[in-house]
Parts: C-alpha cells; structure tokens; sequence
C-alpha cells in the first residue's frame, strides 16, 4: 500500500547549461579554496591530469585525512545533475602544486 499517491499532472522542468567555464584549479599542499561559491551553478567537472592526489571538500580547510573525497592521478569527479551544490570547494594536494582543469556550467 503506497504511502503517497503523487499527481499525475506532475511536470518536470529541467534547466539546461548555456555556458561552460574554465576554472584554474592550482592545488598546494596548504589548504585553500579551489572553486568559488556560484549561486547559478548547474554543472561541474574536475579532472586531475596529473600524478599527484588532490583532496577536495566542501567545507574549508580539508586535510590529507579529513576530505570529502579524494582525485587520484588521471581521476574524474562530475557532480551529479540532480542535487546541485553552489557553495565553494576547497582543496589540499599530497604534494606539489598540481592544477586540475576544471569546467563550470551555468
């Protein structure tokens, strides 16, 4: 027995992408922001092209230990479509000064 019975008069409007932004993703080994807060965000990828691990949150001052999750070499995040975050990233690298390349969709 459904708990609900939605309407079928629902209607599902999705916001489509017009325009696809280049981030500079420069990564230290000192915590900083990666990507700022966008309240018209509606897409986000980052790849990590290189050797280095790259430890990304969103809440500030993430650690080698304490992240949200973690972009090995060659690792592809694509934030999902459905549950849309506009806030800032943050992140920390294992070592060195990697840059990931980064595309924003508003």
């Amino acid at each position: 027995m459904p708990l609900n019975n939605p309407s079928s008069n629902l209607t599902v409007t999705d916001q489509l992408a017009g325009t696809s932004t280049r981030i500079t993703g420069a990564t230290s080994t000192s915590a900083a922001q990666l990507i700022p807060a966008n309240v018209n965000r509606l897409g986000l990828t980052i790849y990590n092209p290189t050797s280095i691990t790259v430890y990304i949150d969103t809440a500030a001052s993430p650690t080698t230990s304490q992240h949200q999750f973690s972009l090995n070499a060659k690792g592809f995040y694509e934030m999902p479509d459905n549950k849309i975050y506009t806030g800032a990233f943050y992140a920390i690298a294992a070592s060195g000064t990697p840059t990931l390349e980064i595309r924003e969709f508003t």
